[in-house]
């Protein structure tokens, strides 16, 4: 399933009407409202039994238009979590990107997301994150999250189809990009 999903998200035509913010043709005809579809995963996700989901960029960031859902998911057990003496807490969290525009997914390196009782910090996603699977650390809690992806139709794209550039001619718009544009930026960008 996952090498079909990754030969159709890399065609040309397809990686076109991405870059357009068009979904993959077919790809939601069993969903009437995508963003809804994702959000239920995201409420899914944040009940595995060894995952929590932290934060979820639901809308898109405010402005413009992101193509994927931002989803940080850290450890239910809270071993990921320490606060400073400023009151300011750091959660090393597993970025899930859920995109809106095919059933796929990616998985960002652990990172740090950054809270005080008035602001949060987060790193941004791009294609330098991107992993196949985290390190033994977060073996259990990843495969809960593929394997609920995978139960509800969500391929799951690592960085060998991800790091790919785009074909001569495509250009993603994004906030996110690196200057060589790769098949990560047609799927998930992030235009202000």
């Amino acid at each position: 399933m996952v090498d079909q999903v990754a030969e159709l998200i890399s065609e040309v035509a397809t990686l076109r009407r991405a870059v357009r913010n068009e979904p993959l043709p077919g790809a939601w005809d069993h969903v009437r409202d995508v963003d809804r579809f994702l959000r239920r995963r995201v409420e899914e996700l944040h009940r595995l039994p060894l995952v929590a989901v932290e934060h979820a960029e639901l809308d898109h960031y405010g402005s413009g238009y992101a193509s994927y859902i931002d989803v940080f998911a850290t450890k239910r057990d809270g071993s990921t979590r320490q606060t400073d003496e400023d009151g300011g807490v750091r959660i090393e969290c597993l970025n899930v990107l859920l995109c809106r525009l095919a059933p796929i997914a990616c998985l960002l390196r652990p990172d740090d997301l950054w809270q005080t009782h008035d602001t949060s910090w987060s790193p941004s996603p791009n294609i330098n994150r991107v992993i196949a699977a985290p390190d033994q650390s977060w073996a259990d809690e990843f495969h809960q999250v593929k394997d609920l992806l995978d139960q509800r139709g969500i391929s799951l794209i690592g960085p060998d189809l991800l790091t790919r550039p785009l074909p001569e001619g495509l250009e993603a718009k994004s906030n996110l990009a690196n200057p060589a544009r790769t098949i990560f930026d047609a799927w998930f960008h992030w235009p202000d």
